[in-house]
């Protein structure tokens, strides 16, 4: 940058995981009751078909690492 300052942002699959860990940890018998459930969700619609901008592969490995990766199989299919 110009100014020599940088951001760093967190990715959408990160957010993506992070809203599904809050839906299970707030509503772990029935996650689609959640709002962050249904955040994650919209996320992933959105952005599913963009390889620039989400990263499944990676998506996949993260969700598999917290045990949520049912649920992304699930999006896939839909």
């Amino acid at each position: 940058m110009a100014n020599g300052k940088y951001i760093n942002v967190i990715g959408i699959e990160d957010i993506i995981i992070h809203r599904l860990e809050s839906a299970n940890v707030s509503h772990p018998m029935k996650l689609v009751w959640s709002d962050d459930y249904g955040w994650a969700r919209r996320m992933f619609r959105i952005h599913k078909d963009d390889g620039n901008i989400m990263d499944k592969e990676y998506l996949m490995k993260e969700a598999e690492k917290v045990k949520l990766d049912n649920i992304i199989k699930k999006w896939i299919k839909e």
